[in-house]
């Protein structure tokens, strides 16, 4: 089953806002087996919308489309979608129902005045929008089937997840069986060194057990083979991780699974009994975020201190005056006491730290943009500094920074 998606909406291509529904339903169809052909943005605007729905269309049987399903002038894709099919704007009864218990369900008064969420394509289904106000549209004629949500991507991915993809399946349009895959995320090595000197017949050899991806990621690689009907997922597992053992690659390996390294780490240290803490300076509490976005990080999570100058790294970590004096901020003596403070003041098992430059501006040829340190302390009195140095914009130095920081905690713990 070929599937595509089309995000409607102006601002997706002003750069004011980023879509994000695209890779995310990429990635959800993949396990579901559906064959997902592209992503289309376009504008608000007919010949746009008309022109990317005749593409997908010819070469796809399922199109999702997010945006312009909403109340203001230039939510035009219910209108152009019916006189693309020939249909007439009708007021709809359940669509009106559907709208009225949404308002309630947010204590709101729903005024049709207002709006025009009753108001449909004449024979299009009218689907219920689980967290949102304005209701989703399906349509299917010869084979072809239009789904169409509001661009919020919390809506968006609840409609595609609790609406769109059981409808699809009742129809008998996809399998609610999902593809079984077996992910094997690396990290510190780029795809060229991998398939080039690490294990250069690697792709052939894992290509035998399935259909072979390569994803790169913030710091590192997943390679993601897709299995057959039929395979036996543990059975598999085992082979590939023995062709891995046989290469130089397996040093790189920090996961045989799908988890983020967040939620790997919560999961690891709640069943260990380890907690940990944070200082951090150049990644904003940025990994205090991510960490906290993980449900049960409260058992293991004990707090962070965000100390961005000096003075904080000296007040809240004491961090002693002469070590940034000597050796600066953004050095491995002060990043290593900056982890045993914070190990001290939350009285955690294992405290990491970062301090870096993230541009950008601050760098200097010494300590250039994209130079981090980071550093640790662990009950054990296993304590140290590391400093490397990344490429990248202020966010992406950022997320980097972050991500280099957890891959050492999962490592500490991993040993502890």
């Amino acid at each position: 089953m070929k599937t595509e998606f089309i995000g409607i909406g102006s601002e997706l291509l002003y750069g004011k806002v980023q879509d994000t529904n695209g890779s995310w339903l990429a990635k959800n169809l993949h396990s579901k087996g559906l064959d997902f052909q592209g992503i289309t943005l376009c504008k608000d605007e007919k010949e746009d919308i008309l022109e990317s729905l005749e593409r997908a269309l010819k070469r796809s049987d399922v199109i999702f489309i997010s945006g312009g399903l909403g109340p203001t002038q230039d939510d035009v894709t219910k209108k152009i979608l019916a006189d693309y099919f020939g249909k007439k704007i009708v007021e709809s009864e359940i669509a009106a129902s559907i709208v009225q218990e949404n308002y309630q369900r947010y204590g709101k008064e729903w005024k049709p005045d207002w709006n025009h969420y009753h108001h449909i394509p004449e024979e299009f289904e009218v689907f219920d929008n689980p967290k949102g106000l304005a209701p989703g549209l399906g349509y299917y004629q010869n084979g072809k089937t239009i789904l169409a949500a509001p661009g919020v991507p919390k809506e968006f991915r609840s409609m595609v997840d609790e609406i769109f993809l059981p409808w699809l399946t009742e129809k008998k349009l996809i399998s609610t069986k999902e593809r079984n895959q077996i992910v094997v995320r690396t990290h510190g090595v780029p795809e060229e060194m991998i398939f080039n000197k690490l294990a250069p017949t690697l792709w052939e050899d894992l290509s035998q057990f399935g259909s072979l991806s390569s994803l790169p990621q913030v710091l590192g690689i997943d390679l993601v083979i897709t299995l057959g009907e039929g395979s036996n997922e543990n059975e598999v597992l085992n082979r590939v991780k023995d062709v891995i053992a046989k290469t130089e690659l397996s040093n790189n390996v920090w996961q045989w699974g799908n988890l983020t390294i967040e939620e790997l780490l919560v999961k690891n240290c709640n069943h260990k009994g380890i907690t940990f803490s944070f200082a951090e300076s150049c990644t904003g509490g940025l990994s205090s975020h991510r960490i906290t976005n993980v449900s049960g990080s409260s058992g293991c999570f004990m707090g962070s201190a965000v100390t961005y100058s000096n003075q904080a790294k000296q007040n809240i970590l004491s961090v002693d005056s002469s070590t940034i004096k000597k050796f600066g901020a953004v050095s491995k003596q002060t990043a290593e006491e900056m982890a045993k403070g914070s190990r001290e003041e939350y009285a955690s098992d294992i405290a990491i730290s970062w301090t870096g430059i993230a541009g950008p501006s601050g760098g200097t040829p010494q300590k250039p943009v994209g130079t981090l340190a980071i550093g640790w302390a662990t009950s054990k009195g296993v304590n140290g500094s590391e400093m490397v140095q990344y490429s990248g914009d202020r966010d992406w130095l950022k997320k980097r920074f972050s991500e280099k920081g957890l891959l050492k905690l999962l490592e500490l713990v991993e040993t502890y």
